[in-house]
């Protein structure tokens, strides 16, 4: 059975957002790819820390290795002036986690991403898991333990 999508523990103050709850065009949710968006709610219109979750299926062919690893340039090179600060193998829930991160500029705003990729194999092959966090680098250091902890709950889920 493929494994359609993700549970996690959410921070204080987070929530699911489903498709209806975001702005026509913005995520292409209903596609196979994205299972999964949360955001922290802020107080005043203003760019929500967020977390999107990504399920991509590899090919046969495809080195599942080669592509975790390689998922970290793919990250880079989709955002105009991405820069990685970072890019390893990291402890956590499945063998194999790589954890990223990097900074870039949105609309005269910085923005720092934490990623965590896996593998996760089933009888229909093996898909690539991405968790990306995203909030505004200022929040970063008040953010980062709750970034954390949701990124030890990441769960796929049938």
């Amino acid at each position: 059975m493929m494994r359609e999508t993700i549970n996690v523990t959410l921070a204080p103050g987070w929530q699911t957002i489903s498709p209806e709850d975001l702005p026509a065009g913005i995520l292409d949710v209903t596609g196979d790819t994205v299972r999964y968006v949360a955001a922290a709610v802020p107080a005043a219109p203003a760019y929500a820390p967020n977390l999107v979750v990504v399920r991509t299926p590899l090919a046969p062919d495809d080195n599942p290795e080669e592509v975790l690893v390689g998922s970290a340039r793919t990250m880079a090179d989709s955002v105009p002036g991405m820069r990685m600060i970072d890019e390893f193998a990291a402890a956590g829930p499945y063998e194999g986690r790589r954890l990223r991160s990097g900074i870039y500029s949105l609309d005269d705003q910085a923005l720092t991403v934490v990623q965590v990729a896996w593998l996760d194999e089933t009888a229909e092959g093996v898909n690539l898991w991405t968790a990306t966090f995203t909030c505004a680098t200022r929040e970063f250091g008040s953010l980062f333990e709750h970034i954390f902890a949701m990124s030890e709950t990441l769960e796929v889920a049938p």
